[in-house]
This record gives C-alpha cells, structure tokens and sequence, in this order.
C-alpha cells in the first residue's frame, strides 16, 4: 500500500521588526563612510568659510546690529556656515540612492520583503546623522577658533534649531534624489544649490539689507529658515525662534512623504 503524501505550507516567518531596519541603517553607514570623496567635498567648504571668510570678515566687521541687538559679526556668520555644512552633508547623503542603483544594490534590496517604511526610516536616521555629526564638528572648530558668547539655554536653542534644518534639508535632498531619476540632473542640482540657496537667503546680511527680489526669492528658501532660526535661537532663545523652527519641521514632514510617495513609484519601475 502507498504511503499518501502530505505537504503542508505555512506563510515565512515574519521578519523582527527592529531587523530589516537595523540592516538598512548598517549598509546606509557603510556606505556613506566609504564614500570619503564625498565626505572630503563635503567638509571642505565649511571649513574654508569658517576659517577664511568668517576670520577675514570678523576682523573687517566686528559688531552688527541685528534686531536692536548688537551681534558679534562671527557670531552673526556661525549659522551661514552651520547651514552650508547641512545643505553640503545632505546632498552627499542622497547621493547613496543612486550609487545604490548604479552597484545594483537597489535591485538585491527589493527582492528582499522589506518594508518601504524601515528603509525610509532607515536612510532618514543615516542621513540625519550624518549632516548632524558633520556640522556638530565645525561648530566645535568654531567654539575653538571664536569666543561664543552663549548661555546654556542659548546652546540649546542654536542644536534644536539646527537638529530640525538637518532634518528639513535631508527631507528635501532625499526626495529630489528619489524623484529624479537622472544622476548628471541630481549632482548639477546639488552643486548648483548650495551657493543659491545660501546667497539668496540672509547669511552674511540681514534681510532688511537685501535687495528687493532677493527678499521674495528669500520667502521661498528653506535656508532662509534654517539660518534665522538658528541665529535667531543663539541670540535670542528659542522663543524667539518658533516661527521658523514650525516652517522647518513642515518642511521636513513635505519632504519626507514626497519621498516616501516616490520611493513606492521608483521600487516598482526596478
């Protein structure tokens, strides 16, 4: 008499959920500390604005008045230079999109059952990171090279603000990395952007100074945001600097479902 055969099927385990996204946040990490090109290009202008222009120009200029206070002109530059260093680390951090597609990565990391949620999640904490640790090291050159006159409440208003530009600007590098499709249209994008975002936006001058189209095209810059909310937030505190920090964090929540939203689209065409 035959045996019968039985086959029984059961659904795949399910994946632990602190998992696929500790393995995104690992082959983020990965690759974004291989690519030291990046990084040194990242870090160069920075450090050239703060220790050339923002030195040179605090010499030359000593004291601004900025909103019926007077300001240390090196204090008054730290946030164009804080912000430089954001847009700079954010654009290197959407890079990795495209080199994932590029290496083919892209196309193993689909094939696996991963949620879309974990590997945005995962490439907004690797990127965040990122600009965070690159711009917390030169405001360190900073309060070495320059005497910061902040109080400790003034020292968290200057790294919450900062905290929310990382995450605004990260949002919309991310999703113009996820949206665009061509690699050349991205790297003239992003080497385009940071000398007009910064100079369009009050950096080295108040916007009362500027001239008067440059005041409308500032009302549209999120750098204009970023650099008054943390000017603002160093000199004042950070009730002075609410405004600017709600525009951030709605920035940062735009960005980041646009590119969630692009993500899904840019998954399935692979």
């Amino acid at each position: 008499m035959a045996a019968g055969l039985h086959f029984h099927t059961a659904p795949p385990a399910p994946m632990a959920r602190a998992t696929d996204l500790l393995a995104v946040l690992y082959r983020e990490y990965a690759l974004l500390a291989r690519n030291r090109v990046y990084l040194i290009l990242g870090l160069t202008p920075m450090l050239v604005y703060l220790l050339l222009v923002n030195t040179s120009l605090s010499n030359l200029v000593r004291v601004v008045d900025y909103k019926g206070v007077s300001v240390g002109f090196a204090v008054f530059l730290l946030p164009m230079t804080l912000a430089m260093s954001v847009v700079s680390a954010a654009a290197t951090s959407a890079m990795a999109v495209f080199q994932e597609e590029m290496s083919g990565v892209a196309t193993q990391l689909w094939s696996y059952p991963m949620r879309r949620s974990r590997f945005l999640l995962g490439k907004m904490i690797a990127g965040v990171s990122l600009v965070l640790g690159q711009t917390l090291l030169g405001l360190a050159v900073a309060a070495v090279i320059f005497d910061l006159p902040f109080a400790p409440e003034n020292w968290v208003g200057l790294l919450s603000a900062l905290t929310l530009s990382a995450l605004a600007l990260n949002g919309l590098y991310l999703a113009a990395a996820i949206t665009i499709t061509d690699y050349q249209a991205f790297m003239v994008l992003s080497n385009v952007s940071m000398p007009v975002l910064v100079f369009s936006a009050p950096s080295m001058y108040t916007t009362e100074s500027m001239p008067t189209v440059l005041q409308w095209i500032s009302v549209v810059n999120p750098l204009t945001y970023a650099i008054n909310g943390m000017r603002d937030a160093a000199v004042f505190g950070l009730g002075q600097a609410w405004v600017d920090l709600l525009v951030l964090a709605v920035m940062a929540v735009v960005g980041y479902t646009v590119g969630g939203r692009a993500l899904i689209n840019r998954a399935r065409n692979i």
